[in-house]
């Protein structure tokens, strides 16, 4: 500790040509600060431009895509020509003659079916009148005559042979077992 409360400094200590350190030597230490600040300033501005600013990019492209399809899909199109309304007119009109065709020869096809199931419902009580009274004669008069209401069975339809079964394959190689 110094008894000396005089903060300036002793003449006789402080020579005036001789400084603490030399002028090049304080050029330099003054650029090297310099360069330090620069080089922390660039480091970050590097560092924002890596991160916030592909985020900003990102973000602003996010935005214009969502505004650009709000456009497109709120927009409404104007027809361009009545050709494509008269040709889907004569598309549904083709198809509706269709479906009409097809719902007559459904309904065709259900009328001679219910025919035919009533005919037989009839033919079968007959036959079963006429066998529990006990007349075989009764069956062949009431075949001979005309319009008795007997419908003629048609004759049977040669069926297809049941398919083979699969040869049996294994699970883990898919080999089949048949030689």
């Amino acid at each position: 500790m110094t008894t000396n409360h005089n903060p300036q400094p002793d003449p006789a200590v402080d020579r005036p040509g001789e400084s603490l350190l030399p002028d090049e030597l304080l050029a330099s230490s003054h650029r090297m600060a310099a360069s330090r600040a620069k080089g922390a300033r660039m480091l970050t501005r590097s560092r924002s431009r890596r991160r916030i600013l592909p985020t900003i990019v990102v973000a602003s492209m996010a935005l214009i895509g969502a505004g650009l399809a709000n456009a497109f899909v709120g927009s409404t199109f104007a027809p361009t020509t009545n050709v494509t309304t008269t040709s889907a007119t004569a598309a549904t009109t083709q198809q509706n003659a269709a479906n009409a065709l097809t719902l007559a020869q459904l309904s065709a096809t259900i009328a001679a079916d219910q025919r035919t199931l009533a005919a037989l419902a009839s033919s079968t009580a007959r036959t079963s009148a006429v066998a529990a009274s006990g007349g075989a004669s009764q069956i062949s008069t009431a075949s001979t005559r005309p319009g008795s209401g007997l419908v003629s069975t048609p004759p049977p339809v040669a069926t297809a042979p049941a398919p083979s079964p699969a040869p049996t394959t294994h699970a883990t190689t898919g080999a089949s077992s048949v030689g």
